[in-house]
């Protein structure tokens, strides 16, 4: 299911948490990835949190590392 891209789900997302959330993504202020797309940062994965994230849950996603595989359609 695709994923809205608001400020109530911005609010719920967790990606700002993740331990491959990096030093590039945070100066872009990048987030809520299962819904606006991949990062455009260079990343090494560092484990993701995307199981235990709100956002995932309510909209039933199956993948993980939204910031490297990009939105769920």
């Amino acid at each position: 299911m695709k994923v809205p891209d608001t400020k109530e789900n911005l609010e719920k997302c967790i990606c700002m948490g993740c331990p491959t959330h990096n030093d590039c993504m945070k100066e872009r202020m990048q987030g809520l990835f299962c819904s606006r797309g991949k990062s455009d940062c260079e990343l090494d994965k560092q484990g993701c949190i995307c199981g235990e994230c709100p956002v995932k849950s309510e909209y039933m996603l199956a993948g993980m590392y939204f910031c490297v595989n990009g939105a769920e359609a």
